[in-house]
């Protein structure tokens, strides 16, 4: 498992519900959106994004998100979903995720999200926070 995850600080073990799963015996497409959404909190509360944003106001907004499903799974079972930083831009930044079946031993999907440094106090977009990038690059151990 560590292979499948290298290099993804930030992990989220989940162990599958029986009530994930759909008609065709496998969990359905939206639980993984919902496993990627746990590891981008996980990765917000290293970086104590929550912090910052009651401090001053500026947070996250999700743009996108997208998945691409590479095997099914199946109860039961744990998907531990990865998390890192891919890019960080002027104004927003890429997330990457990778989800992972602890009984299969491999990747069930590979996603990405985007989201956009937003002041909610003057309900306008921002550039990215120096102190957060601060923050992720510790987190990451590489510069963006």
């Amino acid at each position: 498992m560590k292979t499948l995850l290298s290099g993804f600080p930030v992990t989220v073990k989940q162990p599958l519900q029986w009530g994930e799963m759909d008609m065709h015996n496998h969990v359905n497409n939206v639980w993984f959106f919902r496993y990627i959404e746990n590891a981008r909190i996980a990765y917000y509360e290293k970086i104590k994004k929550y912090e910052f944003e009651n401090e001053t106001g500026i947070s996250f907004i999700l743009a996108s998100a997208t998945c691409q499903y590479l095997s099914s799974l199946t109860y039961p079972d744990t998907v531990i979903a990865g998390a890192r930083m891919e890019t960080i831009d002027k104004d927003s930044a890429i997330l990457g995720y990778r989800l992972a079946s602890s009984k299969n031993k491999r990747l069930a999907a590979t996603a990405q999200t985007t989201i956009v440094s937003y002041n909610f106090t003057e309900n306008k977009k921002v550039p990215f926070p120096n102190e957060l990038k601060r923050r992720i690059i510790k987190l990451e151990n590489k510069t963006f």
